[in-house]
């Protein structure tokens, strides 16, 4: 079940075992991870403590504004090998009839167009030769990436409306 707006970035934590009854807040902003927990017996109470992490969580939101989607996408992962964002050195494979396995490989950029959804872009090495493709894909990317508009949608919760 998704969690409401009025509890974005906020969990409870009832542990018996080691008597930890607290409101956590914890999200990520701009590449940082913030986590901060309000214990009901410092604050005086389950509501009081909530009502604290609420206005935390709301000075963070209001402080750090969420992740853009051209950040999300121009952010690089560890598993990252061509030294660019979405743009990736592939091959494919297949059989001929007397069993020979060949390879054609290609340049690929993909970037994302919804939620849900991306467009990718394919340039033969075969046919523009490595660096052409390469560039090929690069562009490609670059032009996707700059139509993005609005937040990553992990954000989108904590976004003030």
């Amino acid at each position: 079940m998704p969690k409401s707006k009025a509890m974005y970035g906020i969990s409870r934590i009832d542990d018996e075992l080691h008597r930890t009854h607290a409101w956590r807040v914890s999200l990520r902003r701009q590449n940082k991870q913030i986590v901060k927990n309000f214990p009901d017996k410092t604050w005086g109470g389950k509501r009081k403590a909530l009502n604290a992490a609420k206005a935390y969580r709301d000075d963070i939101v209001s402080t750090y504004p969420p992740t853009t989607r051209k950040q999300f996408c121009t952010a690089r992962r560890r598993h990252n090998k061509s030294g660019i964002t979405g743009v990736y050195r592939y091959a494919k494979r297949y059989k001929l009839k007397d069993g020979c396995v060949k390879e054609l490989w290609y340049w690929e950029a993909h970037w994302p167009t919804g939620k849900n959804s991306f467009e990718k872009a394919t340039f033969a090495i075969k046919h523009y030769g490595e660096r052409r493709a390469k560039q090929l894909a690069v562009a490609a990317r670059k032009a996707g990436v700059a139509k993005l508009e609005g937040v990553f949608w992990a954000s989108e919760r904590g976004v003030k409306s």
